[in-house]
């Protein structure tokens, strides 16, 4: 489209108008006994098409400000993709200062990560967070298949579902303030579907779904995902509604090179890009008037620069003024325009006076609803609602849920809509664990969990373990709840494994030990709340540690263990490997009434606690302790306690500091250098921390053993990499690497 185009496009309705308003002026009245009636010239119906491009789209946002600032109207608007989600919020009524509210406001990074917030999550699915953090998950539930994409969309959905709930009954997108229509590609039939009606928030969420990025719209047996494919910039759709001029807002970005082109998302979204070249030089065809948007220094998950993307679409509206301006309105008629535009908003949302929950088998239905009954009767409390089908999807069954509005005999519903996993349960989680804590002895370990929901009726679980590397084990516990709504439930379990344990001092390793264990037990316990767990049980099994190189540090042992346990777990925090807020406290009691080597039954108890507390958006402080006690027991057979390493006392070697009593605090702050894209990981983080305490009568070992210790943390898509230095007292210093925990 070129700029002569453009302008003869402008003569022309231009000239009609003034043609169109001498005429008028020309006409006669009808009665001359009659005072005239001043008619209004019949002014040129304007339509607005939106590029779609990720967080190149805000620009959209900028553009329609300047359309307004200079009161030039939007009488219809189409868009796809990110053009499609501010195009239709515009269309809901919203102003552009709403929308750059909005999206200043949003957590881009938790909605295009996907995941639930660890908060939200039950306690089991916690557990499972932080036993294994991040990593590869795999679904049997029909097979192996991995996810459809890498967001579910949950986050997204419920921010459209809460800004569109007013228009939830809307029969036609006609009826919206300014009328509406986006698109998207239904991978079924390989077109594009031209959402017009029905729900808006769908439409919207169907129109964004990036192939890979997103999960796809299943409706029947469609199946729909981002317009970008077919309509990238739906000029066609805006025609279609009948204005008198269309104009195209093109996001124009930088052209590619071969050396930027090299990870797998890279490859698929230039893959992508090409495949919508077409699509948008036929969109910008088919416009009487393009306004081109330069985003050539942004890229496509550039969320947080919202506010510069705005101004861009500002600035590129401006440049475009000598060709825009002749549309504007003059006062009255923009008076006339805003004040027909705003009789059609709809503000107020009814009070659902039943509630209809679909989307899964109709016994889950059943029993989601009648958890959402209590809703029944009483204005929507939007964050509760939320929260709780955020909450829902915490549980590890659905991949998102969502909310909307229905009429039914004229009284009006809360419709829940949920989805069930197709891959999952059951799930596997898989992970790396590599140990770096002896630069001159890296252990590797391949560890996963594989997790059966409803094996013994609702709520039932079956979870294993396995590692195999450094340390060759499985574990299974089977969880089953006295009853489907009870809180109290058992837990029989079982565990075996071997692993290669160093003993260091001073740096060097002094002997290798092996240990073998393996044990059943059963567990009765309470479920107070997704946030903490009681449970005591008792377990009995067979316990070795056997030297295998080097200068004995304790006697060999093997033989048979028995005890009594008690485990108390709260946990507040907001994050499994990097809290940045909140607080976790675990308790754990045993009394051995046998172990091998022990002339007698003794106790042992341990604790863990830990607190996060933001200073700032990148900085958190963190205080953590730990302690350890058999309660003057001295006859243990061998030390309880291990630690050195990043187990505690990063300065000291693995294992050099060992006893039967202990303290340890460490106090520290963690701060984000950067984020990574979502798909990628989280972000990078530096880490700083002092540690110090004591382990009474351990051999070799200062009085007060203590360090200083500085490095980086990246949270990535297979596990937490942490990388750094340490030195302490006595001379102890060494560098450390670790893919798997860090607190």
């Amino acid at each position: 489209m070129n700029e002569s185009r453009e302008v003869r496009s402008h003569l022309l309705h231009l000239s009609l108008l003034i043609a169109l308003s001498f005429l008028v002026g020309l006409t006669p009245p009808l009665f001359s006994q009659a005072s005239p009636v001043p008619l209004q010239p019949k002014r040129i119906k304007v339509g607005v098409a939106l590029e779609g491009g990720g967080a190149l789209g805000l620009a959209h946002i900028g553009v329609l400000r300047w359309f307004e600032l200079h009161h030039i109207p939007v009488d219809v608007i189409a868009g796809n993709s990110m053009g499609g989600l501010v195009g239709g919020l515009y269309a809901s009524g919203k102003s552009p200062d709403e929308l750059e509210a909005l999206v200043n406001n949003l957590d881009w990074q938790m909605i295009i990560g996907g995941t639930t917030p660890y908060s939200d999550l039950s306690f089991r699915r916690k557990e499972d967070s932080r036993a294994i953090p991040d990593g590869l998950h795999i679904g049997f539930k029909e097979g192996v298949s991995l996810p459809s994409a890498l967001n579910s969309g949950h986050q997204i959905k419920l921010v459209l579902d809460r800004e569109t709930l007013p228009y939830a009954t809307l029969r036609s997108f006609d009826d919206l303030p300014i009328p509406f229509r986006c698109v998207s590609t239904d991978l079924t039939t390989g077109k594009a579907h031209v959402f017009h009606d029905g729900s808006l928030s769908v439409a919207m969420r169907s129109s964004m779904s990036l192939p890979a990025i997103f999960a796809p719209i299943r409706d029947g047996d469609h199946l729909y995902v981002d317009g970008m494919l077919v309509d990238n910039l739906p000029t066609d759709l805006v025609r279609a509604m009948g204005p008198d001029v269309v104009i195209a807002i093109h996001l124009q970005i930088a052209p590619t090179t071969a050396d930027q082109i090299r990870s797998l998302f890279s490859v698929l979204g230039r893959s992508m890009t090409i495949g919508s070249a077409n699509t948008e030089l036929k969109g910008m065809e088919e416009a009487d008037l393009v306004v081109n948007v330069n985003v050539q220094k942004f890229g496509a998950m550039d969320f947080s620069r919202a506010q510069e993307l705005i101004e861009i679409g500002m600035k590129a509206a401006e440049a475009k003024a000598t060709i825009l301006l002749p549309y504007a309105l003059d006062d009255a008629a923009w008076s006339r325009y805003i004040a027909d535009r705003n009789a059609r908003k709809i503000t107020k949302v009814g009070i659902p006076q039943f509630v209809t929950v679909v989307g899964a088998s109709d016994e889950m239905n059943r029993r989601v609803e009648t958890y959402f009954k209590s809703m029944v009767g009483k204005p929507i409390e939007v964050a509760k609602l939320e929260g709780d089908l955020t909450r829902l999807t915490g549980v590890g069954r659905f991949d998102s849920a969502s909310y909307s509005l229905i009429k039914k005999d004229d009284e009006v519903g809360l419709l829940i809509t949920i989805h069930e996993s197709l891959t999952a349960p059951p799930l596997l989680q898989t992970a790396f664990a590599v140990n770096g804590d002896q630069p001159d002895h890296v252990t590797f370990t391949l560890a996963g969990r594989y997790t059966m929901l409803d094996v013994a009726g609702f709520r039932s679980e079956l979870r294993t373990d396995f590692q195999f590397g450094n340390t060759y084990g499985i574990a299974t516990e089977f969880y089953k709840p006295f009853s489907q709504t009870k809180k109290w439930f058992f837990a029989p379990r079982f565990a075996a494994n071997k692993t290669s344990e160093s003993i260091y001092s001073d740096g060097d390793p002094t002997a290798d030990y092996r240990l073998s264990q393996a044990k059943l037990g059963l567990d009765v316990g309470y479920s107070i709340s997704r946030f903490s767990e009681v449970r005591v049980g008792y377990e009995f099994g067979y316990l070795s540690a056997r030297l295998q190189l080097g200068t004995p540090q304790f006697d060999t042992i093997s033989g048979e263990a028995r005890a009594t346990r008690l485990r108390y777990t709260i946990e507040h925090t907001d994050d499994p490997v990097i809290p940045r807020r909140g607080y976790l406290a675990q308790l754990n009691f045993r009394w051995f009434d046998k172990s091998p080597a022990a002339t007698e039954a003794f106790p042992s108890l341990d604790f863990r606690g830990e607190l996060f507390k933001p200073i700032s958006r990148p900085t958190s402080l963190f205080f953590t302790t730990q302690a350890g006690t058999t309660m003057g027991y001295a006859n243990t057979g061998i030390p309880q306690f291990f630690l050195g390493g990043t187990s505690g006392w990063y300065a000291y070697g693995q294992n050099e500091i060992r006893g039967n009593e202990f303290y340890l605090f460490r106090a520290g702050f963690t701060h984000n250098l950067f984020n990574m894209p979502p798909f990628f990981g989280s972000g990078l983080y530096a880490i700083s921390f002092y540690e110090g305490g004591k382990m009474f009568g351990a051999p070799g070992i200062s009085r007060f053993p203590n360090d200083g210790a500085v490095g980086v943390i990246a949270r990535t898509v297979i596990g937490p990499v942490l990388l750094g230095g340490s030195v302490g007292d006595d001379g102890h210093a060494k560098w450390f690497f670790a893919l798997g925990r860090v607190f």
